[in-house]
């Protein structure tokens, strides 16, 4: 029997770079390998300029579809074969992707629904820390919708703070992780605790940067880990 070729992965990042780099290095680290010879090909393309996604999405900010677009032909000419977009906002904009690029393009947040129905079953209602366009869009209710799971939402002055953690000026993009950004997400998931949230997801790639399971006495759900394990797995690679 011949063995496969694995295939290239391709991370499109920049958004932000933090979390890109907090990727790849979830990727190697959830290989199975003993030696460097058994990892697999990866290209990162950082383009920090892609235009704000929730910007985009509620305020009519600038489109950020071509800039995706053209961090897709990068990836594709150095001969990346599937592609992992480590920002969860970005993912409204995936179908719209799909249309125009022959790269497979793994879907980090339908994998993370997946993961929850085969993994956490006893799981019926998760909170969602996301940022506002994420929350617009609804993509995590609906994905999850279809594994039976409700999703709640952080009250409108509470998902203020969720805001305010992530992109303030001592907030996670800013390079600010802990202080006073963990404080705002901590207020935030007790809220959702409150809601009846059997677990927490990270719906912001930025989110698990600040806040860990630690802090919680609930899973906290990690859509960049599961999505690393996925992109592993579709890669042809072995996961630890």
């Amino acid at each position: 029997m011949i063995k496969k070729r694995p295939k290239t992965i391709g991370i499109l990042g920049g958004m932000g770079p933090e979390a890109t780099a907090r990727f790849f290095e979830l990727l190697i680290k959830n290989t199975a390998a003993t030696k460097d010879q058994e990892h697999l090909k990866i290209v990162v393309y950082c383009y920090p300029q892609i235009p704000d996604r929730t910007r985009a999405i509620l305020y009519g900010g600038q489109d950020p579809i071509p800039f995706l677009l053209e961090g897709l032909k990068v990836l594709e000419k150095a001969g990346a074969e599937l592609v992992a977009i480590p920002c969860m906002t970005a993912h409204h904009f995936l179908p719209a992707l799909k249309k125009k690029t022959r790269l497979k393009i793994i879907n980090l947040i339908a994998e993370t629904a997946k993961w929850l129905r085969a993994s956490k079953p006893e799981i019926k209602r998760v909170g969602l820390l996301a940022t506002e366009g994420t929350i617009a869009t609804r993509i995590f209710q609906k994905l999850l919708a279809r594994e039976h799971i409700q999703v709640l939402t952080p009250k409108d002055h509470i998902q203020k703070k969720v805001m305010e953690a992530i992109y303030g000026k001592k907030g996670i993009k800013a390079g600010f992780t802990k202080r006073k950004a963990r404080h705002l997400l901590l207020e935030a998931a007790s809220e959702l605790l409150s809601q009846g949230a059997e677990a927490i997801i990270a719906g912001c790639t930025e989110i698990p940067l600040s806040l860990t399971q630690k802090d919680l006495p609930v899973p906290l759900i990690d859509p960049m880990v599961i999505g690393a394990r996925a992109v592993i797995e579709k890669a042809g690679g072995k996961v630890r």
